[in-house]
């Protein structure tokens, strides 16, 4: 949990912020959405070939991060903000003095909170598009190597399913479909137990 991308932590900008969304959602019921020419986004019993099941897995998947395949990614639906780690950024060799030095604190869903150590925008490939995309830095060891939170899933307009252990999201091509890595979640499972 970071907070909202769009408004400072101050109490003005979250009342002003949410004053913002009052407006818009009394001008969306009088108003019809517009059309888009965008392929539908649809799940179907397809999607689920190859899956074992019952199953309570995160989605974690695996993408191209400038010119370094980054695998443990987790998508979670759950997270305001998308996470890098301080280890993985070394592992890529990137120059962390080239990071913006925006401290902040993030509070996690056991309510323990840690510091960000700046911002970083990084290319993400994936599904034949690349997107820039602002990460927090946090120099704390974990499973995972990146969050993407809804700010990822919001910019690339796209709908996860863990059940399906995917997420799709449109493309100039068409619908893409990013298949989750279910034995790699099951692995950070089982380290995350022991």
């Amino acid at each position: 949990m970071g907070g909202l991308a769009t408004c400072r932590d101050s109490v003005r900008s979250i009342k002003a912020y949410r004053r913002g969304l009052e407006v818009k959602r009394g001008w969306l019921a009088q108003s019809t959405p517009p059309t888009t020419n965008s392929d539908p986004i649809v799940f179907t019993e397809a999607d689920a070939s190859g899956l074992t099941g019952p199953h309570n897995d995160p989605l974690v998947v695996e993408m191209e991060f400038g010119e370094s395949m980054v695998t443990k990614i987790l998508i979670d639906i759950g997270s305001s903000i998308n996470v890098i780690f301080k280890d993985v950024l070394i592992q890529m060799e990137i120059n962390l003095r080239t990071t913006e030095h925006d401290v902040q604190p993030l509070t996690g869903y056991d309510g323990d909170t840690v510091m960000t150590e700046g911002t970083i925008m990084l290319p993400v490939y994936v599904g034949g598009t690349m997107h820039c995309i602002n990460f927090a830095i946090v120099d704390k060891p974990i499973v995972s190597n990146v969050i993407l939170g809804t700010p990822w899933l919001h910019k690339m307009k796209a709908v996860a399913s863990t059940y399906l252990q995917c997420v799709k999201f449109p493309t100039p091509r068409g619908i893409f479909t990013l298949q989750g890595e279910p034995l790699v979640a099951r692995t950070c499972f089982i380290i995350v137990r022991q």
